[in-house]
C-alpha cells in the first residue's frame, strides 16, 4: 500500500509490537486480528498504543501463547497482512533451554538404503527439503519434531546427490545449504550427501613418536596450497591435499621437498591453514583467486579448491584423510587450524538463513558484533552454537583422526566451549593438543567469560600464542611499530625478561606468571598473520646486510626451540623467507608460496634448525631425575659482562650423571670468548652438527647458542 509501512514483530511469548507508517487516517478504535496457518483468527487485545506524526505502535496481547513451528499473520482491516517476524525470540530467556537439542543426528545420515535428514529449525513453519540428482528437481516436505527439528527420510541410495532446505521464517521462505552438512557440492553451491563410515574405514594409523605434553610439540604452520605450489619441485599434486602425501619428492638442487622435507625438520606437528569449506578460492580455477581460508562458509564441509575432483563430493574428503594418515606414518601429526569466532558474511550464511539472529552476537543498538574484524562474532556461548562448535571438533577428530586444533582468534570463543571441547576431544584421542589466539577482543561476551589468555588459569592443558615472548624478541609488530627493534634485533632494554620467556613465562620475576605451566605458552616470533621476521627485521635492522639479517634470523629460532612451551615455526621462517615486505597477505596470489629454489640456496639454514630441533626432542633425556614440568625450574640467569647471557641448570642431585649445564647466547654482533672452571662437553653449535667437543676456553660467535655439559667424573 502506497505511503504505508507495516511491521509486525514477537516480543514476548503472549505479545507483538506492530509499527505501523502511514498516511491514511486511522480509526478511532482499531482492531487488530492475528491469523494463525492461514486460517484460525485470533482477536489481538491493544495494550498500549503510542504514535507521532504518521507513526502508530501498537502492543497488542494474544489471548493465547504463541506456538512455535506455526505461520502468524497480524491483520488490520484496511491494510495489508503482516507476517509476524519471530526473529528476536532467539533472545527470550528460556529459548535455549526450551530448544536445545541434544541428539547427534543433525545433517544427512547416509547408508545404501536410505538417507535421513534433520535440521534444527526452530523458529520456522515450513522446511522442505529441495532434492537435485542429476540436474532434475524433486521437493519433500520435512516433518517438525521436538526441539525445533525437523525430519524426512527418503529411500534409495543417495550418494553424491545435491540438496537445498527451503525454510520459513516469518512468512519468507529462504533455500540454502545445511549447516550441519558434511558434503559439498562444486564450489559449495549445494550440499551433498556423503558417506563418512566410507572415511571411518580408511585406516588410522598412529604415530611413532610419543607426545605426552604440549611441549613435546615442535609445530610447523604451513598451508596447503602455499607449501607445495612452487614450481621448483618435482611434486606432482601441487596446491593439494595429495601433494603432502608424495614421498620422495626433491626440488630441483635435489633436496628433500614436501613430507620429506618435514621428515627431515624433525617437527612433530603440521600446522595447516584452514580447510573447513571458505570463501575465496575458485575449485575449478585456483590461478585465478587466493585465499588463506579465515572466511569459513562451514563448520563441517572440506575445501574444495585442495582436492584434485572438486566436482565429486567424496574425494575431497578422501584424500584429506588420506593426507592425514600419509602424515601419521611418516611421524607428523596434524593440527588444524579452525574458525569458529565468525563465518563470512552473516547474512548469507546457512546459520543465518536457518535460524535468524540466533548464532552471532549483538551489540547492545541490535547490530551486529565484530570485533574480529574479518566477520561477524560467533555466540560460541550460546547451546545450539556451542553444540555445533564441539560437534565440529568431535567430527574431524574422530573421522579424520585430527591431532590438534589451533583456535583462531580464540579470545573471542567462551572459556566453556572450549574447555568442553578439549575434553571431548582429549576423550577420542589422549594425546591431542588445543591452542589459539588468546587476544581479549570485543566488548560482548563479559572477560571473565572469555578464552583469552589473561584466563589461562581458567584453561588448564590449553596453550596460548605467546605475544608477550614475541614482541620482546621480535620488537614491533605492527605498522606503529615495526621499525622498533627486539632482543634479536639488538635491543637488550629488555634483558631481564629472558629467563622469564625461556621458562614459558611461568615464574613471578620481572612480572606475574602469564600461564599456569609452560605447556600453555606456544612460543613463536613469526606465523602468517604479519610480516615475516626476516621481514620485519628489514624495517628495524634495514641498514644491516642479508647475512647479518639471516643471522638473526637463526638465533631467533634457535631460542624459540630451545624454551620451554610449544615450538612453533611459520613455513620458510627457516631460510628467512620473505613476503616482500607485505604484511596482511590472505588474498595475494603467490607471495606466500613457499620458495624451494630458496631451500636450496640456503639448506645449511635448514640442516641447522634441524639439528636444534634433534637436540630439543632428546633434551628430556638430559634430566633423568626430574619431571619434565619442572626442569625449567633448574635453570637460572646470569648476565656475563661481555653481553652473554647464560642459563645455568647445577643441582647435580635432579641433574646426574651432570654436574652443570650450560646455554650461552651471544645476541652481540661481536664474537666473544670465555673460560669455563672445567671442561665441559660441547653438544650443539652451528659448526659441530651435534658432534661432541670437549673445551675449557672457548669462543661463541655472533648471533649464537651453544650448550655444554659438565659430566661427573
Amino acid at each position: 500500500m502506497k505511503n504505508t509501512y507495516l511491521q509486525a514483530n514477537l516480543v514476548s511469548l503472549n505479545r507483538i509490537n506492530v509499527l505501523l507508517f502511514t498516511s491514511i487516517a486511522l480509526p478511532n478504535n482499531p482492531v487488530f486480528f492475528l491469523e494463525k496457518d492461514g486460517d484460525k483468527v485470533i482477536k489481538l487485545k491493544i495494550n498500549r498504543h503510542t504514535s507521532s506524526a504518521a507513526v502508530n505502535i501498537y502492543d497488542l496481547e494474544m489471548s493465547e501463547n504463541f506456538e512455535y513451528g506455526h505461520s502468524y499473520s497480524v491483520v488490520l482491516e484496511g491494510f495489508n497482512r503482516i507476517a509476524v517476524d519471530v526473529s528476536d525470540s532467539t533472545d527470550f530467556p528460556d529459548f535455549d533451554k526450551n530448544f536445545y537439542y541434544d541428539g547427534d543426528d543433525l545433517g544427512a545420515i547416509y547408508s545404501k538404503e536410505e538417507t535421513k535428514f534433520a535440521l534444527w529449525a526452530p523458529l520456522a513453519s515450513e522446511v522442505r527439503l529441495k532434492l537435485d540428482i542429476n540436474g532434475v528437481h524433486s521437493y519433500y516436505r520435512m516433518v517438525r519434531g521436538d526441539k525445533g527439528v525437523f525430519r524426512l527420510t527418503l529411500k534409495g541410495d543417495l550418494l553424491n546427490a545435491k540438496y537445498h532446505y527451503l525454510v520459513t521464517n516469518s512468512g519468507a521462505t529462504t533455500e540454502t545449504n545445511d549447516p550441519w552438512g558434511r558434503g559439498v557440492s562444486f564450489n559449495s553451491e549445494w550440499s551433498a550427501v556423503v558417506d563418512i563410515e566410507q572415511i571411518k574405514n580408511i585406516k588410522n594409523i598412529k604415530p611413532e613418536k610419543k607426545i605426552a605434553r604440549n611441549a613435546d610439540a615442535i609445530v610447523y604452520e604451513a598451508s596447503i596450497r602455499d607449501f607445495t605450489e612452487d614450481k621448483n619441485t618435482n611434486i606432482v599434486n601441487k596446491g593439494k591435499f595429495l601433494g603432502l602425501t608424495e614421498e620422495g619428492r626433491t626440488t630441483k638442487g635435489g633436496h628433500p621437498a614436501g613430507l620429506d622435507y618435514l621428515k627431515y625438520l624433525g617437527i612433530t606437528h603440521l600446522q595447516i591453514l584452514p580447510v573447513m569449506d571458505f570463501f575465496g578460492n575458485d575449485d575449478k580455477d585456483i590461478t585465478k583467486s587466493y585465499n588463506w581460508g579465515y572466511n569459513p562458509i562451514s563448520f563441517f564441509a572440506v575445501e574444495g579448491s585442495y582436492s584434485t575432483k572438486p566436482e565429486d563430493p567424496m574425494n575431497r574428503l578422501i584424500e584429506f584423510k588420506t593426507m592425514v594418515e600419509t602424515l601419521h606414518k611418516n611421524n607428523i601429526r596434524v593440527v588444524m587450524d579452525v574458525v569458529y569466532n565468525h563465518l563470512y558474511e552473516f547474512m548469507y550464511t546457512s546459520f543465518e538463513k536457518v535460524v535468524p539472529h540466533y548464532f552471532y552476537r549483538r551489540r547492545a543498538n541490535g547490530l551486529q558484533a565484530c570485533a574480529s574484524g574479518c566477520g561477524d562474532d560467533f555466540a560460541s556461548e550460546k547451546l545450539m552454537a556451542r553444540k555445533a562448535i564441539l560437534e565440529s571438533l568431535k567430527y574431524f577428530t574422530e573421522v579424520f583422526d585430527i591431532d590438534g586444533y589451533r583456535f583462531d582468534l580464540m579470545g573471542l570463543m567462551d572459556i566453556d566451549t572450549v574447555n568442553q571441547g578439549f575434553a571431548i576431544c582429549k576423550n577420542i584421542k589422549d594425546d591431542v593438543i588445543f591452542y589459539g589466539e588468546g587476544w581479549n577482543m570485543g566488548i560482548e561476551l563479559p572477560f571473565e567469560k572469555k578464552a583469552c589468555s589473561e584466563n589461562a588459569d581458567k584453561m588448564p592443558g590449553i596453550g596460548f600464542f605467546n605475544d608477550m615472548y614475541r614482541d620482546i624478541l621480535r620488537g614491533g609488530n605492527f605498522h606503529d611499530s615495526i621499525h622498533t627493534k627486539g632482543f634479536v634485533g639488538g635491543n637488550f632494554d629488555n634483558n631481564g625478561y629472558i629467563e622469564y620467556l625461556f621458562k614459558g613465562c611461568t615464574t613471578d620475576s620481572p612480572v606475574k606468571h602469564r600461564f599456569l605451566d609452560f605447556n600453555q605458552s606456544l612460543n613463536y616470533v613469526e606465523c602468517h598473520d604479519n610480516n615475516t621476521l626476516y621481514d620485519k627485521l628489514t624495517f628495524s635492522n634495514g641498514r644491516e646486510d642479508q647475512n647479518t639479517l639471516l643471522k638473526r634470523v637463526e638465533f631467533a629460532n634457535k631460542m624459540v626451540i630451545l624454551s620451554f612451551g610449544i615450538g612453533f615455526i611459520h613455513m620458510g621462517q627457516e631460510i628467512g623467507l620473505s613476503k616482500s615486505g607485505l604484511d596482511n597477505t590472505y588474498n595475494v596470489i603467490k607471495v606466500n608460496n613457499m620458495d624451494w629454489k630458496l631451500v636450496d640456496e640456503r639448506f645449511d639454514m635448514v640442516e641447522r634448525l634441524a639439528s636444534i630441533i634433534f637436540f630439543r626432542q632428546k633434551m628430556v633425556s638430559y634430566f633423568p631425575n626430574e619431571k619434565f614440568d619442572d626442569i625449567p625450574k633448574l635453570f637460572k640467569i646470569d648476565y656475563w659482562h661481555n653481553g652473554m647471557l647464560a642459563l645455568i641448570a647445577d643441582n647435580e642431585a635432579k641433574l646426574y650423571p651432570y654436574k652443570k649445564i650450560l646455554i650461552l647466547y651471544n645476541p652481540t654482533l661481536d664474537k666473544k670468548t670465555y673460560e669455563l672452571d672445567e671442561y665441559y662437553q660441547l653438544l650443539v653449535d652451528v659448526k659441530s652438527k651435534g658432534e661432541n667437543i670437549m673445551m675449557k676456553n672457548g669462543m661463541i660467535a655472533p648471533l649464537s647458542i651453544q650448550i655444554l655439559f659438565l659430566k661427573k667424573e
